[in-house]
């Protein structure tokens, strides 16, 4: 392994069999010795959400929600309450570089800050259209907030900004969106690959532009470029302290 060998490269590697073992002979330079390990192959389960509270302002929370899973609605409750209990009543919403994920789970999530309407709907080949609505008003529907996007944030992630962009719910700060608006099938082969089917379209009703026209706009655009700073997050703290 080398500085240029591919990451897919190294995952291809050291992934297997769960309960099987892989051995890693490591060198570092300068050191003639090398370190070899043994590790037992495990699932690790990932958090889907990370927090932190803003350097800039100790009263602004920081959640970073990496992917879109089941999980994702509990973690975000969680961070918020311990944000809270930290002295923190402003929320940044980071969604940069958010891939997606699972659509329902992109749907709850926007459910927590919403109060009433539609979310999104739905439409699979030959199916009639469904419509995912509001029935209460979410838990989080209070707190001041504004959410971050890039080109990266797609899918899901697309969802729960995009639906909240439309209800007026909070301020959308960053890069456009990647604009998809599919929903696909996978299925596992036996070689080990898969096989992957856009089978529905989703939209939200009342966006414009839809989103796969170009991705989901933001209310205040900025391009953080080859900035040694992260442009976009200033300009969401900055927001924040002027509310």
């Amino acid at each position: 392994v080398s500085a240029d060998t591919h990451l897919d490269e190294v995952k291809a590697a050291v992934r297997g069999p769960v309960g099987n073992h892989v051995k890693l002979k490591l060198s570092r330079t300068g050191i003639d010795s090398t370190l070899e390990f043994e590790i037992r192959r495990e699932v690790i389960h990932l958090p889907s959400v990370t927090w932190h509270i803003a350097p800039e302002d100790a009263n602004i929370g920081i959640i970073n929600v990496h992917i879109i899973a089941e999980s994702t609605i509990d973690e975000i409750e969680n961070a918020i309450t311990q944000l809270q209990n930290d002295g923190t009543r402003k929320y940044i919403l980071d969604l940069r570089d958010n891939g997606g994920g699972l659509l329902s789970a992109g749907v709850d999530t926007a459910r927590l800050f919403l109060k009433d309407g539609i979310i999104i709907q739905q439409q699979y080949r030959g199916q009639a259209v469904e419509t995912f609505r509001m029935t209460k008003p979410g838990s989080l529907s209070n707190l001041p907030l504004v959410i971050l996007i890039n080109h990266n944030t797609a899918s899901a992630a697309e969802i729960i900004a995009g639906s909240i962009q439309s209800h007026g719910r909070a301020t959308l700060i960053g890069e456009n969106s990647f604009g998809k608006d599919s929903i696909q099938l996978i299925f596992d082969l036996d070689d080990g690959s898969s096989l992957h089917i856009t089978a529905a379209k989703w939209w939200i009703p009342g966006l414009s532009p839809p989103v796969n026209e170009g991705g989901l706009q933001p209310d205040i655009l900025v391009e953080n470029g080859e900035a040694q700073i992260d442009l976009i997050l200033n300009t969401a703290v900055d927001y924040l302290q002027e509310q």
